[in-house]
């Protein structure tokens, strides 16, 4: 199948193909092409078939279109493009169907005169391309030694964020967090030590997040966390906790984090003036000798 190839085109060029047999060629499609009435009942098909599961050819004649795709409502996908085929328009998009994710181009069935009398659509499995392409944009997003997102990824997420915070009038607050004395640990105890420790402190952060959080690496021994819809007491709760466990792990070397915070709208309405407040706190902190945790007052 040619990228962007029409259905109605592709079966016009194996039905003008004067050097092959049209049904050896129709039943080593890839996937699955069929064809439909006016009423979207099936009224054949050809091809290798989808997944693990093969139709020989006609065997699914017959039968309704939303049986065969395990979906009845015509307004939704896959039906409703059948359905604007029907009105001669084409189609390409992506359905989910058993466990596995189906590429369906869809158009409309015409008689040599022109009249449409059903749908022609054929259907790819493309679940493994669509895991490598989701393995390829978690990798770009995300840290591959803590297993936090990155500073890109933390960067978009911020400033929609910011947007959405504008429209929907709510805060939310920012933690700017630095382990500390890593340097420490790696001169005294190699970069395996450090790198363990860069581990566990993304541990206990991933583990005092809501989903609807965002935990981030932000580079080097600099973390970052953004609490959604979170005000500077429930930022300091957070801080507290994170600071609390770290300080009572069992595990050597003890590790120690000094945190700033910015919150939204108080210390910045964008991107840059948030992270600028949390860094000065972060700084504060780094410096008091009574709190690791600095805040708005």
């Amino acid at each position: 199948m040619g990228e962007g190839l029409a259905p109605e085109h592709l079966l016009a060029a194996f039905l003008d193909s004067p050097n092959v047999q049209l049904h050896t060629l129709m039943e080593q499609l890839p996937g699955l092409l069929w064809t439909t009435d006016r009423d979207l009942r099936i009224t054949s098909n050809w091809g290798t078939g989808l997944a693990a599961e093969e139709f020989r050819a006609g065997t699914l004649a017959g039968q309704q279109l939303g049986e065969f795709l395990e979906s009845a409502d015509r307004h939704a996908s896959p039906i409703a493009e059948h359905v604007e085929a029907l009105k001669g328009v084409f189609s390409q998009f992506e359905y989910n169907w058993k466990s596995r994710v189906l590429e369906i181009r869809v158009g409309p069935l015409r008689t040599k005169s022109g009249e449409i009398t059903g749908c022609l659509a054929m259907a790819v499995d493309i679940t493994d391309r669509k895991r490598t392409e989701e393995q390829v944009l978690y990798q770009a997003r995300h840290d591959a030694l803590t297993g936090l997102a990155n500073y890109r990824e933390l960067m978009d997420r911020l400033e929609r964020e910011v947007r959405r915070a504008e429209r929907s009038h709510q805060c939310f607050a920012m933690l700017l967090l630095d382990l500390d004395d890593l340097k420490r640990i790696n001169d005294l105890q190699g970069h395996l030590a450090g790198n363990r420790a860069l581990k566990r402190l993304a541990t206990v952060m991933k583990e005092h997040c809501r989903v609807t959080d965002l935990a981030a690496r932000y580079g080097g021994d600099e973390f970052a966390v953004l609490l959604i819809d979170s005000d500077t007491g429930m930022a300091n709760n957070v801080a507290q906790r994170i600071e609390s466990r770290l300080r009572t792990d069992a595990e050597k070397p003890a590790l120690s984090v000094s945190i700033g915070i910015g919150v939204y709208p108080d210390d910045g309405r964008t991107a840059a003036e948030l992270i600028e407040a949390a860094d000065r706190r972060l700084y504060q902190s780094k410096k008091s000798s009574s709190s690791r945790i600095v805040s708005a007052p």
